[in-house]
């Protein structure tokens, strides 16, 4: 999954695809864990929920837990793979 997003004067673009350990991320998807499977229901980029864009996480496993729930770890805490967005690329806004 992808999605953009504009702050400060910046637009980031963001994936949670290939992560892998060391990356440096934000757990900005919020949803459930259900039969196994991630549901996605909204982003949120608040600085206080995810750290964007200035306190990324860092994924120290990626197989924490067989539980969907707990299969990431960072140096924050635990989420499934799906909560976790990469910057991939930022660019200032055309003003």
């Amino acid at each position: 999954m992808e999605t953009f997003y504009t702050y400060n004067g910046k637009k980031y673009h963001l994936t949670n695809e290939d992560l892998k350990v060391g990356d440096n991320v934000f757990p900005i998807s919020h949803g459930k864990v259900t039969n196994g499977s991630y549901e996605h229901h909204q982003f949120d980029f608040r600085d206080h929920m995810s750290g964007f864009p200035d306190n990324h996480h860092i994924i120290l496993d990626l197989h924490y837990s067989d539980d969907k729930a707990y299969e990431v770890r960072t140096d924050h805490g635990f989420c499934p793979a799906e909560c976790y967005f990469k910057i991939v690329l930022d660019y200032p806004l055309n003003t």
